[in-house]
């Protein structure tokens, strides 16, 4: 207290109530401060960092005979046109993507080498076209042998659809190339290929001649051959494999316009959409009705892929009566109720028969 009452501090400074604030509360904004940080990079990782895995989700449900051009015949248009039904296989998810879908009703979450295998995204929807293309040339064959056309068609060529891993096929064959010859021996379907690897031994080397995907020319390709699986005493090349089917010229000229769709799993839905498009009247009788499942020439209808997100897809677009492979009928089933029939056939006639039953 100085002699005219004031009051004064020794150093005459005023203290610092903020600088005291801080000194006080630093032990609890120190660990506030470095969490927040912590939060907000892990957010930013989640956001940006991708996971190998992708989500298969239930797509749409397109109808088939309006996607189809015909010439050299009568059409009629049906009403109530047969639909295919396809899935949606998203890029690979983030982690806060991965983390969404676990509570999406309808998803499947998969590695994404299920699909790629061990190629790139590119060449996924490469193979897809390619595998479209050729469904739809086998629909169109097999449509118009039902009703009656006879069509000259012969093997010319073994389509090379999936190396085995760790096969030294894996290093030097890729997907859609056509293996025609193995030593200068012709080899037109699966039959020549086996009895040309008949005579040969596991780790035996071959000169195989193959039609390249990309390119259409003829290289001759140099392979050690290994053994099967369950036999040691047979060779393989080690690739899946299945017949190039050449036809001649067709007597109606028929064009699907299949858009972004891929895959085989259309032919059934094909085939039945030209043969319901090529007839008078409605095979569906006037149902939503949809199908799924492979065709092959002599008109077997084989296994899909994904038939859980397929079955609930057409659940929700309404669809009456759902068409799938015998093999796929028990896991089409476990995803539908009662107000969709679900009806598992094995070849087109089967299928025409349901149509008809239903």
């Amino acid at each position: 207290m100085t002699r005219d009452g004031t009051s004064s501090t020794e150093s005459g400074a005023v203290p610092s109530t903020e600088a005291s604030w801080w000194r006080r509360n630093v032990a609890w904004l120190v660990p506030v401060a470095v969490l927040v940080a912590v939060l907000a990079i892990t957010s930013v990782v989640f956001t940006f960092w991708r996971t190998d895995q992708v989500a298969v989700r239930p797509g749409s449900v397109e109808q088939v005979p309006s996607r189809i051009t015909v010439s050299g015949a009568e059409i009629y248009p049906p009403e109530s046109e047969i639909a295919l039904v396809t899935v949606m296989v998203s890029q690979r998810l983030t982690i806060w993507q991965r983390i969404g879908a676990e509570f999406e009703s309808g998803v499947d979450i998969e590695p994404e080498r299920t699909f790629t295998g061990d190629g790139t995204r590119s060449e996924l929807r490469r193979l897809n076209d390619l595998r479209m293309e050729t469904s739809q040339h086998t629909a169109v064959v097999v449509a118009l042998e039902h009703l009656g056309y006879e069509i000259p068609r012969h093997a010319s060529g073994v389509i090379v659809a999936e190396a085995m891993a760790g096969a030294p096929a894996a290093e030097v064959l890729e997907r859609g190339d056509v293996i025609v010859g193995i030593d200068g021996i012709t080899v037109g379907d699966l039959r020549d290929l086996g009895e040309a690897l008949a005579s040969r031994s596991a780790g035996q080397a071959v000169v195989l001649d193959v039609e390249r995907a990309d390119e259409g020319s003829v290289e001759s390709v140099p392979l050690e051959l290994i053994a099967s699986p369950d036999d040691a005493n047979r060779a393989l090349i080690g690739v899946g494999a299945r017949e190039r089917i050449d036809v001649g010229e067709l007597p109606v000229e028929v064009a699907i316009d299949s858009g972004t769709i891929g895959g085989p799993s259309a032919g059934l839905a094909l085939t039945i959409g030209i043969i319901d498009l090529l007839t008078p009247g409605e095979l569906t009788g006037g149902r939503r009705v949809a199908a799924t499942g492979t065709i092959a020439f002599d008109g077997s209808v084989g296994a899909i892929g994904e038939v859980d997100q397929k079955a609930i897809a057409a659940v929700r677009a309404g669809v009456d009566l759902l068409l799938v492979p015998t093999s796929n009928l028990s896991d089409a089933l476990n995803h539908v109720g009662d107000d969709m029939q679900v009806v598992g056939v094995a070849s087109l006639q089967e299928a025409l028969d349901a149509l008809a039953e239903a």
